[in-house]
């Protein structure tokens, strides 16, 4: 990535927004590294340039050596985003004159292919967003999960529908504890008269007459109600196990997506 963005620094693509001018007073004629440089540090505090791709694994140690540095992903977004904001093609034969809207498009095209090969589930958007990107089947729940009567549960589950698209982590496991107050939210919605286990069982009812299938739910919502009490879920105490992988977040906010839509349509 930092290799393609020096390349376009050096072909002036950020000439238009940190101009190199000419001597000669003509205009500009390429990218001002050094504006170019305080304006990303500004910015990104994380990320010098020019960039720094090696670091001394041990700076206090006379046998210290050059390893590869790579900064956080979440800093390396920012760059991403900066970049896009800032990058404009300059046109040929023509000095000064820049086209923002054809770099743009390069650019996006460029990063999100780069996403792509490498693996990487995030998405560029043309607002200079950076989504991350869910599996196919999780994208596909959340778009057939309907709206309810009850709209604070609507509320709670489309924000955290929102945060699981969040490149940043922390978002995401914000996401999970929303989806997951939804759904503790939606064991009282069948019957609000009666208690929550009451109300619950009601709604699993009302979704299988199958004695077999009936089962495998009430053994399913048991599980997920243990792991919004056993993860850093639903409580705060230190006993609570905090999750750090973005994928496992992903997978329990799929398998709790996925068990909602299926109780959500037999309340509407």
């Amino acid at each position: 990535m930092t290799a393609y963005i020096q390349g376009l620094i050096d072909s002036g693509w950020f000439g238009e927004k940190f101009p190199e001018l000419c001597p000669d007073g003509q205009g500009c004629y390429g990218t001002n590294e050094r504006t170019f440089s305080l304006a990303l540090q500004a910015e990104i505090l994380g990320i010098e340039y020019p960039f720094v791709i090696e670091k001394e694994d041990d700076q206090d140690s006379w046998a210290s050596k050059m390893v590869p540095f790579t900064p956080s992903y979440l800093e390396v977004l920012d760059l991403i985003q900066f970049c896009y904001a800032n990058v404009s093609k300059p046109t040929l034969g023509q000095l000064a004159s820049f086209d923002r809207q054809s770099a743009q498009n390069e650019f996006l095209a460029k990063v999100d292919t780069i996403f792509s090969r490498n693996g990487l589930a995030y998405e560029l958007l043309v607002d200079g967003q950076i989504k991350r990107v869910v599996s196919g089947s999780l994208s596909s729940v959340i778009r057939q999960t309907p709206k309810t009567l009850e709209q604070e549960l609507n509320d709670l589950i489309e924000h955290a529908n929102r945060k699981i698209c969040n490149t940043d982590v922390r978002v995401r496991y914000e996401a999970i504890k929303e989806l997951w107050d939804a759904y503790e939210r939606m064991k009282t919605v069948s019957d609000p008269e009666k208690n929550k286990k009451q109300s619950m069982t009601l709604l699993l009812d009302n979704c299988s007459s199958d004695p077999m299938f009936r089962a495998e739910l009430e053994k399913e919502a048991q599980t997920l109600t243990n792991i919004g009490n056993a993860f850093f879920i639903r409580h705060s105490e230190i006993s609570q196990v905090k999750l750090t992988d973005s994928d496992h977040i992903e997978y329990l906010f799929h398998r709790l997506a996925s068990f909602m839509l299926l109780l959500i349509k037999t309340i509407m």
